[in-house]
């Protein structure tokens, strides 16, 4: 017998990550779980010991260390950078994706110490352009307040406080209630309503806050698993939510936006912009979903050119692709946006007398 006989006929593949989460055993869920909530809620214990500055330090410093060992999460970054950005070279890109992973350290230890920030600590807050979203107000139709996972979106609570305007925020479930109920708590206040997606009632809610002239955060620059349209995003077709776009139209609500830009010396710089009020063009609801969700999108896009390392590009904004169907469905409602654009703009334009 010779020792290629022994070796078996088929080799052994190993699963995939991906198979092994769907066959581990439940203790191990049970268990990561467990320790996820327990570290949470020590570091919401460090959030009421530290001062603001000391949670920005270690921050910093967790940051660094996350850059170090997540070699996934940092691959992602990478990856995306360089699909967003092609004209940075390896170095930009590296001492990018440092960057980022250093604010998003401060900005998690932040977090930690939002109750504080909401009561104690507003001044670390510039807002400015304020008369976008005062003017907005008081068009007396409601408000949905585009929010864009940049700078510390979570300081819109801090604002909310100071300013007294009552507001309601659509969030993602975490897969544990217990974490669900604590980040509820570092969210919510009087004036911030934390309404959970996924839920009967969320919807109801959503259209209520709307027509009892609230300000309504929405968000649109994550893949999640809500209604969605296939839109451009830095010139990529990407899953959209269109939960915004859908509101704008049927309620006739001002959009406004709101970036949250931290600064060099650990303050931050809130600014709003007005989009402006959206109207039924087409005879299609699609078209005019469309065409909405494509000006919010190009709007997002400037904000983030402005300040990339601050956004959330540990999301894999583009992690799912159209279907050959849904690529050419995109495809005919921008052409259709084109011409629909191109025939507004000729319609504004002045009569030459003759």
């Amino acid at each position: 017998m010779t020792s290629d006989s022994l070796q078996p006929e088929t080799e052994i593949r190993q699963p995939t990550y991906d198979e092994f989460k769907k066959n581990r055993p439940v203790w191990t869920t049970s268990l990561r779980r467990g320790v996820e909530y327990a570290v949470f809620r020590f570091g919401l214990f460090l959030g009421k010991k530290l001062s603001l500055p000391q949670l920005q330090k270690m921050g910093r410093g967790v940051g660094s260390f996350a850059y170090k060992v997540l070699r996934k999460d940092r691959g992602i970054v990478e990856k995306q950078l360089e699909l967003i950005f092609p004209e940075l070279d390896a170095a930009q890109r590296k001492q990018w994706t440092q960057e980022c992973f250093v604010h998003f350290g401060q900005m998690l230890f932040e977090f930690l110490s939002l109750p504080q920030i909401v009561c104690d600590e507003a001044e670390l807050l510039e807002v400015e352009n304020e008369e976008a979203l005062t003017n907005a107000i008081q068009a007396d139709k409601g408000v949905i307040l585009l929010a864009m996972h940049s700078g510390n979106w979570e300081l819109i609570s801090a604002y909310a406080k100071r300013s007294g305007l009552k507001m309601k925020a659509a969030t993602t479930n975490f897969p544990d209630p217990r974490i669900n109920e604590l980040i509820e708590s570092q969210r919510e206040h009087g004036n911030m309503e934390i309404l959970r997606r996924g839920t009967s009632s969320a919807i109801r809610k959503l259209l209520s806050c709307l027509r009892e002239k609230e300000v309504l955060v929405l968000a649109i620059d994550q893949d999640t698993n809500v209604l969605s349209t296939w839109v451009p995003f830095f010139g990529i077709p990407a899953k959209t939510p269109v939960g915004a776009a859908v509101f704008a139209l049927k309620t006739g609500a001002s959009v406004v936006s709101y970036n949250v830009i931290r600064q060099p010396n650990g303050t931050f710089r809130m600014r709003f912009e007005t989009l402006g009020n959206f109207v039924r063009q087409h005879p299609e609801m699609e078209q005019d979903v469309y065409s909405v969700t494509r000006k919010m999108n190009l709007h997002l896009e400037q904000r983030i050119r402005e300040n990339p390392q601050q956004w959330a590009w540990f999301h894999r904004r583009w992690r799912h692709r159209p279907t050959e169907e849904e690529l050419q469905k995109m495809k005919e409602l921008e052409q259709h946006e084109i011409q629909s654009s191109a025939g507004r703009t000729e319609n504004k334009s002045p009569q030459i007398e003759t």
